[in-house]
């Protein structure tokens, strides 16, 4: 249980009250706009049985007044204009409920106030809703807000965010707890897990797919449940399953944002389908996924496995048209509510912000987008050397017109192309949106600080402009928060998440327009995931639908492969589980794919290879051939072996060739056979190579068993059966007989043994706790009524 309200706006403040009052006293609360009945939040009208014992007509009226942070003397001043208002005299009993912390003696005060038409047991402060909460616990269950902020749960949800993959979803989770909503896509996407055990969140930009994904991940954390996040690749959730523990997969946009992405063109889609049933099969695994629906579609044309009826059963489609008027309201009445612009968007009439939700393009995405436009605009932004609260900034926001901020939140949802243009076009000076350039053209995944500063000096350098690393500085300061999040500021270290996707949408836009810029990111580009990030702008390495004509692509593709050759060996950035920044990793850990897309490129723009290339590959992979991945080293040789190589690289392909089998014929575990033998159905070999090999194996694996065997006689160590089990599958690939009779026959036994020892020591039963869950508010909602409120 918490005491800790100052993450709930005054509405969510008032929705609790309503909620708990309903569970102590098992009546309908109804609530009402302030101002248009005196002062009644909430009101219990008569007849009503006990505890309350109202006779008809007599009324409860409930007053709430949110103040988490507030002193007493603040909230005293208030109180007193209260009591002038005569309703605490008129009802049959008067209810004053704060989120402030009162004393006895506060109460007191507060009663002699009211001329003692109030009780001091109808005063409730902060203790008291602390009280009301424990004693009615399904309401704090409903009322997300509260339990991610329980002391338990809090410890739960911090523990597992530090083990979080991406710095940017931490610090996402953590905005949430104040600023989100629970919407109906919420109880689907449980729905979805509880049957299939997956969820796929679909549908446009801004809508809340991701939101709703982050709420479904914190109730499960807060039970307990491991997260495990993607940033880019489905291999990346594989990596860190663990069969031992509850866990949460979570892959974000997996489909990417703007296009299809490698993942899915290199085999993703049957590795995705391949973790789908994995986890369809195992109920201590969740999977959540979000995408944009269109994207979906597309992907399901063309690739025959996301066509399986999981993708339509586990799919929810999140849209506004499905959030109700209420819903809408109360998404932009918290966005408005934890912004610079509260004092501001209080003085405009509510019926315009019903304008604002009603309207045909309402998109939450949109809205707080807007919002954060005009907070900049109005130079309300905060600065790091502001306090928490400046009053400063608070007295500026008397400056703007009552009636400007909905006017500008409907002249953004009239046309949502052009707000962030406008920022990009008028808001921005050059290099902050150099900086945007850039760091659109480096794809969705973290990149490290430094990496965005190396690329941006690089473009103004191809741009003939100065950029001084200050300067840069300057800039990224100016974009941090709305416009750029940045995981850490240490620019050795620290990292810069992607892009809000409909900024990204913009920003794609813009350079569509100006196609001089995008050649000059492309030629000044500093690392291969950049390249290949504009690649796929382009539509390369495979054709653009004919709806969308580029004249500049023929440019750009010689670009593009001139400079995958130049950064071919430049690093990546990844983010690691046992790190809290993004880190670089080395370009042999991704030479398989890199290789099979330049290849594309080749194939597609019909261009040769520069001299020297592909011996300075083969040299570096056999360098690093201790560090490469197995299924890399794979895709390397089927590359290779591919009709896209060029005639040039043939004649090296045989020697490099070579190379790989001798090092591969040294292979001293199972592992290492397995490499060899599939490196041996790529390459082409002489039988008597084969039959050396085959030899060389079945011996190696004869001495294995030999070795299981005396275990198993001696002192076993438990994983006998598990490597028995991977050198008879290998012995199969490698058609070889083997004498197992032996160590089959010990390992009966101890599986007969183990059998034995668990019968004997198998626990009593005994009963487990269920855990009820309460429903939504009770109190009655007028939509308009929530912008009274500010």
């Amino acid at each position: 249980m918490t005491e800790n309200f100052e993450n709930l706006s005054d509405y969510d403040f008032e929705r609790l009250v309503a909620d708990l009052l309903t569970a102590e006293w098992n009546v309908h609360v109804e609530s009402f706009p302030r101002g248009r009945d005196g002062g009644v939040d909430l009101r219990v009208l008569g007849p009503a049985e006990r505890p309350l014992y109202l006779a008809p007509g007599d009324e409860v009226v409930v007053q709430c007044k949110h103040r988490p942070t507030a002193a007493f003397k603040d909230v005293k001043s208030e109180l007193t204009k209260e009591a002038k208002k005569g309703i605490a005299g008129a009802a049959s009993r008067y209810i004053l409920v704060t989120s402030a912390r009162l004393t006895r003696a506060n109460k007191k005060s507060i009663e002699a106030i009211f001329g003692n038409r109030i009780s001091e047991v109808d005063i409730l402060g902060r203790d008291d809703i602390a009280a009301l909460i424990r004693r009615h616990p399904d309401v704090e269950k409903a009322t997300p807000k509260l339990w991610m902020s329980s002391g338990a749960v809090l410890s739960v949800l911090v523990h597992h965010l530090e083990h979080l993959r991406s710095v940017y979803l931490r610090e996402e989770l953590r905005r949430l707890q104040r600023s989100f909503i629970e919407t109906k896509f919420v109880a689907k996407a449980m729905e979805s897990i509880d049957e299939h055990g997956i969820c796929i969140l679909a549908g446009p930009p801004g809508v809340g797919k991701t939101t709703t994904a982050h709420i479904v991940l914190l109730r499960f954390m807060a039970d307990g449940w491991q997260p495990v996040t993607a940033v880019g690749d489905v291999r990346e959730l594989e990596a860190q399953i663990d069969p031992n523990m509850r866990q949460i997969l979570f892959f974000d946009d997996f489909l990417g944002q703007t296009s299809l992405e490698e993942k899915v063109r290199t085999g993703g889609d049957g590795e995705l389908l391949r973790l789908i049933r994995h986890v369809e099969s195992d109920p201590t695994k969740v999977f959540i996924m979000t995408t944009r629906d269109y994207i979906l579609r597309q992907a399901q044309q063309s690739y025959e496995k996301l066509g399986d009826p999981i993708f339509g059963t586990a799919r929810i489609l999140v849209n506004a048209e499905s959030l109700s008027l209420h819903e809408k309201c109360h998404i932009l009445y918290n966005q408005l509510y934890f912004s610079p612009l509260r004092r501001a968007a209080s003085a405009a009439p509510s019926g315009e912000y019903i304008r604002v939700v009603s309207h045909r393009n309402f998109n939450p995405r949109m809205t707080e987008a807007a919002i954060a436009a005009l907070v900049r605009e109005a130079g309300l932004k905060p600065r790091r050397r502001d306090p928490p609260v400046s009053e400063e900034r608070e007295y500026r926001t008397n400056f703007l017109d009552p009636t400007e901020v909905p006017a500008r939140l409907l002249e953004a949802l009239e046309k949502p192309e052009e707000l962030w243009d406008h920022v990009l076009r008028h808001q921005l000076d050059d290099l902050p949106r150099a900086v945007l350039l850039v760091r659109f053209s480096m794809g969705s995944a973290s990149i490290l600080t430094s990496e965005l500063y190396a690329a941006t000096r690089a473009f103004c350098e191809q741009e003939d402009r100065r950029c001084l690393e200050v300067d840069l500085d300057s800039a990224v300061s100016i974009l941090e928060g709305d416009l750029l999040s940045l995981e850490l500021s240490d620019r050795q270290r620290g990292s810069v998440g992607a892009l809000n996707p409909g900024l990204a949408d913009a920003v794609g836009a813009f350079l569509a327009r100006y196609p001089g810029l995008m050649l000059s990111i492309i030629k000044s580009a500093v690392s291969y995931i950049q390249v290949r990030s504009l690649a796929g702008f382009f539509g390369y390495p495979f054709e653009l639908p004919r709806t969308q004509p580029n004249p500049q692509r023929k440019e750009a593709g010689e670009a593009i492969v001139r400079n995958i050759e130049r950064t071919l060996f430049s690093s990546s950035v990844t983010s690691t589980e046992n790190v809290l920044f993004a880190i670089s990793q080395p370009w042999y850990r991704q030479i398989g794919t890199r290789l099979e897309f330049l290849l594309n490129m080749y194939s597609v723009t019909r261009m040769r290879p520069r001299s020297g290339l592909f011996e300075q590959i083969a040299d570096g992979i056999i360098q690093k051939f201790q560090h490469l991945d197995a299924s890399d080293l794979i895709r390397v040789l089927q590359a290779l072996r591919s009709d896209q190589v060029p005639q040039e690289w043939r004649p090296a392909r045989t020697t490099f060739e070579v190379k790989i089998l001798e090092r591969l014929s040294r292979a001293e575990d199972v592992r290492d056979w397995g490499l060899l033998k599939s490196a041996m159905n790529i390459i082409p070999v002489t039988d008597h190579f084969v039959n050396d090999m085959t030899d060389r194996f079945e011996a190696f694996a004869s001495e294995l068993i030999a070795e299981l065997v005396s275990q198993l006689e001696g002192d076993p160590q438990g994983d006998e059966e598990d490597i028995y089990e991977d050198i008879s599958s290998m012995a199969d690939r490698w058609s070889c007989s083997l004498d197992t009779s032996e160590i089959e026959e010990l390992l009966e036994r101890q599986r007969e043994r183990e059998e034995s020892e668990a019968d004997s020591s198998f626990p009593q039963p005994f009963l487990s706790m269920l855990k009820q869950t309460g429903g939504g508010s009770s109190a009655t909602a007028d939509p308009s009524r929530l912008f009274d409120l500010l």
